[in-house]
C-alpha cells in the first residue's frame, strides 16, 4: 500500500524550500504540464522581486494520465535534490518543458541537464533508473490527494489553497495583499497601550 495523505500536511519537514520570508508559498506541480511551464516564469519573477518575503515550497504532482514523462521528471528532480540541486534541475525542467515532454525516454536529456549542473551522473542515473525516491513523490501525491488536488498548479499561501489565475500580476496582487494585512493594526490579544497620563504642571 502507497503513504497515507494528510490534508494538514500543505508542507511536510522534508519538502523542498528556498528563499527566506514571513509568506509561505506551495507549489504543487507537474514538471511536464503546459499550465505549470506557463506559470513558473511568473513565479520565478515573483520570488526575485520579492526577495526576503517569500519561502516557497515545491510538492510533486505528477499527472501521470495526462502527462507520460512527468513522473520521470519528478524523480530527475529528486534526484538532484539528493545532490543538493533541487532547484536548479526544477529551473531546468521547467525551462526545457518543450524538449522533453514529447520524448518516449526522457532520460538522457535528463542526465545531460545533471552534468551541465555539475552532478554526479552516474549516481543521479542510479537514483532515477531504480525510483530511489518514488516514496517521497508519492507521499506528496498523497498529501495533495487528501488536500483535494486535482490540476497542476495548484499554489497554497500560507496554508490556504489560492483560487486566482497564475499571471504574475494576480501573484503579485496576492503577496501584496499579504504583506499589508500582516503590517495590520495588532490583533485582539495585543494588550492595549498604556493610557496617556499628563504630566503634572509644575507650579507657577
Amino acid at each position: 500500500p502507497g503513504p497515507i495523505g494528510d490534508k494538514t500536511k500543505v508542507i511536510r519537514d522534508n519538502s523542498h524550500k528556498t528563499g527566506t520570508g514571513q509568506i509561505q508559498l506551495v507549489e504543487f506541480g507537474d514538471f511536464q504540464c503546459p499550465a505549470c511551464g506557463a506559470a513558473y516564469p511568473n513565479i520565478s519573477r515573483l520570488m526575485k522581486d520579492y526577495n526576503g518575503k517569500i519561502t516557497m515550497y515545491f510538492r510533486n504532482f505528477p499527472l501521470v494520465n495526462l502527462h507520460p514523462n512527468a513522473m520521470a521528471g519528478a524523480n530527475a528532480a529528486e534526484a538532484a535534490g539528493d545532490q543538493g540541486k533541487f532547484w536548479e534541475m526544477y529551473d531546468k525542467l521547467y525551462q526545457n518543458q518543450s524538449a522533453w515532454s514529447a520524448l518516449s525516454d526522457p532520460t538522457d536529456m535528463f542526465v545531460s541537464y545533471a552534468k551541465s549542473l555539475g552532478l554526479d551522473t552516474a549516481k543521479f542515473s542510479s537514483a532515477i533508473n531504480s525510483k530511489q525516491f518514488q516514496s517521497l513523490i508519492d507521499q506528496d501525491m498523497a498529501d495533495g490527494n487528501a488536500l483535494g488536488v486535482n490540476a497542476t498548479p495548484t499554489l497554497y499561501f500560507n496554508g490556504v489553497n489560492y483560487d486566482g489565475k497564475s499571471t504574475y500580476y494576480e501573484l503579485k496582487a496576492k503577496v501584496d495583499r499579504l504583506l499589508s494585512s500582516s503590517a495590520a493594526p495588532p490583533g485582539p490579544n495585543t494588550p492595549p497601550p498604556a493610557p496617556y497620563t499628563p504630566r503634572p504642571t509644575p507650579p507657577a
